[in-house]
């Protein structure tokens, strides 16, 4: 009888471990890219890297649904090995996800988080501002929102860890 608890416990365990490490992109996407590409190159040189199959995120600035599709634009950062954006302010610039089809802007909404796979077809002359910026084109052909997960810097032990350096208010982060 434990015997058979004890394998129910360990593959229940070994099952939530994988799915909570799970990337968002699927395996045969992501074997199809180019680990080479990376985001700063493609700013320096869009041209040299069209046609060539990307993955990059950030955080949505605006949507806009124009004639063709729907365009986001996008602050880049950084992905970790599990899909998900790096913490802190570093970013590489701007870029344009492109969708053929409509994507509601109250979904893909300023301040999300996504992440996508697809195209690089080019680049486009825009504003941030009063500043005129080229921003590459990515035409999509996968795209994930992420949820909003709280992440703790290195040094976060867990919820019941009670460190000196946060006392005497508990192991909170504050942004």
């Amino acid at each position: 009888m434990f015997c058979k608890n004890k394998e129910f416990v360990t593959g229940f365990l070994l099952v939530f471990i994988f799915l909570g490490c799970a990337h968002p992109v699927s395996r045969e996407v992501r074997e199809k890219l180019d680990p080479n590409i990376k985001f700063e190159s493609l700013i320096e040189d869009t041209g040299t890297f069209l046609g060539k199959r990307v993955l990059f995120g950030g955080v949505i600035v605006v949507t806009r649904n124009i004639e063709e599709g729907t365009e986001i634009e996008l602050v880049h950062k950084n992905l970790d090995s599990a899909g998900n954006l790096e913490m802190g302010d570093y970013s590489g610039g701007r870029f344009l996800f492109f969708n053929k089809g409509f994507l509601e802007p109250e979904i893909y909404s300023s301040g999300r988080k996504l992440i996508g796979v697809g195209k690089v077809t080019g680049q486009k002359l825009g504003k941030v501002g009063d500043y005129p910026y080229r921003f590459p084109i990515i035409e999509i052909e996968e795209l994930h929102l992420l949820n909003d997960v709280e992440q703790y810097p290195p040094s976060y032990w867990g919820p019941w860890f009670r460190s000196n350096l946060y006392s005497p208010y508990g192991p909170y982060y504050y942004r």
